[in-house]
């Protein structure tokens, strides 16, 4: 495969919190390739999903998730990222969204390992928050930080925690990972202008996830997901993320602009990536402790 140029975007926004492995963020970060190609920008406007829907009920949900899932065809991808965390119900005078920025490196193993490194370039003193990711073929992830302090590494798997980044889980650092629910066309709606499937996912049984419902308009056009909502065990909304902006780089639909909402920790985080490339040809050793370690302590 030919090495692909690096593509300049144009930014947005930034911010960061907590422990365990501060990762490939969120991600939720559904980047790659889709089997159609479509030129241009799709910028989606402010508003909700259209009463009007359609029934599917013979859909095959099959299909479509499977091209939802495959979006990410790349060999590796690094995409500089800026967030805005602000939290909900504080006095005005105390509620100033932090800024953070990060970039975030991604690589598939031919072991079927997924290899994730995130490392916060601003402001300076987020830099020990930088971690390491590793996302298992069992659909197991695990979360690696340094602590300089002690001169030592702090390794976690819970999937469960939302200590991992910006009060968010491993499993969403691990785009969500969709592989781990039984999915059904509910319907078709149009959800801000797009036409859309409405998948309604329900955890398999067996599978380790602290979202037990899940549900994901995604579009027609692309197969992009442009609405994503993450229910908890009293099947109340705990997560609506809500996609923006999206664009064609180098023959794949990438996010560039979202938001995830946090209703249980009231914590809003926007995301921009100003800057993604694919198959750089990132060299594995940008994915080890030591180097974890290296970035961390400077």
């Amino acid at each position: 495969m030919n090495e692909q140029p690096n593509t300049r975007i144009h930014p947005h926004c930034a911010k960061a919190a907590a422990l365990p492995a501060i990762i490939g963020i969120v991600l939720l970060l559904a980047l790659g390739a889709c089997g159609r190609k479509l030129e241009g920008t799709s910028t989606l406007d402010n508003g909700n999903s259209s009463p009007a829907s359609t029934a599917s009920t013979t859909i095959d949900a099959a299909p479509i998730i499977e091209r939802y899932r495959s979006l990410d065809s790349s060999r590796d991808s690094t995409i500089k990222l800026r967030a805005s965390i602000s939290t909900q119900g504080e006095a005005m005078e105390t509620n100033v969204p932090r800024q953070v920025q990060f970039t975030m490196y991604r690589k598939h193993q031919d072991d079927g390992r997924l290899l994730i490194l995130v490392e916060f370039t601003a402001p300076a003193e987020e830099r020990d928050r930088d971690g390491l990711i590793t996302v298992l073929p069992d659909g197991q992830v695990e979360g690696v930080r340094y602590v300089q302090s002690t001169d030592s590494f702090i390794v976690t798997g819970d999937l469960m925690s939302e200590d991992a980044l910006f009060g968010l889980t491993l499993q969403e650092l691990a785009d969500g990972q969709p592989e781990k629910y039984d999915f059904t066309i509910a319907r078709e709606e149009t959800f801000e202008g797009i036409a859309c499937y409405r998948a309604e996912g329900k955890r398999k049984p067996g599978s380790e996830s602290k979202f037990p419902r899940v549900v994901l308009l995604i579009s027609k056009q692309n197969f992009t997901s442009v609405h994503a909502q993450f229910y908890d065990n009293h099947d109340e909304l705990a997560r609506d993320l809500r996609v923006s902006k999206t664009e064609e780089i180098a023959g794949r639909w990438t996010r560039l602009r979202w938001t995830i909402d946090n209703l249980a920790r009231r914590r809003k985080i926007d995301f921009e990536a100003v800057d993604v490339s694919y198959d750089q040809n990132l060299k594995d050793s940008i994915f080890t402790r030591e180097h974890l370690k290296k970035i961390a302590s400077r």
